[in-house]
């Protein structure tokens, strides 16, 4: 994919870790980052060359969220438009069709710890913090409000946004907010145990489960059912749906997914 100014990128046993790599400044999150990951995500939303995203940061953050400084320098009138600018990034967290990994493993503020909600798990360095700090500097946390209630309920979404208050990662843990805290040593590890689970569910599956999750999170139960024929209908029409029933009544082993 060639080199990138603000991430490294590689794969990993078809796992692609994106790591924020300012950690001078605590790798904060410019347009020129979501530019680059919007790029890694669209090159790698087809095929299965790629079959799980991890996003982590260069050590000794994740990352400390929005970079005020350039924030602070399209004064006022130009604050819409610099927000607008990350529409398309979130919007393709939302529609993509992997499964994607928070690997947080230090620091993560602000726009930092938004984007792991945009993530299907958490798995976090005892080393890691994290909070909605700039709520404590006259803003708000914008995607939060959206999708931190359905992860953590109200309670535990609005105290942690009305106060502003930094949390340890074993607090995280308590309340809902990743799935598992780990030594910092052992993050890599764990992230990729978890990464090669998921590898044995198959590509059309993921697509599903994730489109899924993000589109009938506010449809009562009756439209719910609806929305299930379509994927239905699509699946059965796959090679890895064959492949895997194949593979089962051959004795139960391991599918071989082709995405298709």
């Amino acid at each position: 994919m060639g080199e990138y100014e603000t991430i490294l990128y590689e794969v990993e046993d078809q796992v692609g870790w994106i790591t924020f790599n300012n950690p001078e400044k605590m790798n904060p999150l410019n347009k020129k980052v979501w530019h680059e990951i919007m790029d890694v995500l669209l090159k790698t939303e087809k095929g299965v060359d790629v079959r799980v995203i991890v996003i982590t940061g260069k050590d000794p953050a994740f990352s400390s969220g929005l970079n005020i400084k350039e924030l602070s320098t399209v004064g006022f009138k130009g604050l819409g438009e610099f927000l607008a600018d990350l529409l398309d990034p979130h919007e393709l967290l939302i529609r993509y069709p992997k499964p994607m990994i928070a690997a947080i493993n230090g620091l993560c503020y602000a726009g930092g710890l938004e984007l792991t909600l945009f993530c299907d798990c958490a798995i976090a360095s005892e080393r890691a913090v994290m909070g909605f700090w700039e709520n404590r500097r006259g803003l708000v946390s914008g995607t939060a409000f959206l999708m931190l209630a359905d992860i953590l309920g109200m309670r535990h979404a609005k105290e942690l946004l009305l106060t502003g208050k930094i949390i340890d990662a074993q607090e995280a843990y308590r309340i809902g907010l990743v799935n598992k805290v780990v030594p910092h040593e052992k993050l890599h590890d764990e992230v990729m145990d978890l990464a090669n689970e998921m590898k044995k569910v198959a590509p059309v599956s993921h697509k599903w489960t994730r489109k899924w999750f993000a589109e009938s999170r506010h449809l009562n139960p009756h439209k719910c059912i609806g929305l299930l024929w379509e994927p239905f209908y699509e699946l059965f029409r796959t090679e890895d749906v064959i492949e895997g029933f194949t593979a089962f009544l051959e004795g139960n082993r391991e599918p071989k997914w082709k995405g298709k």
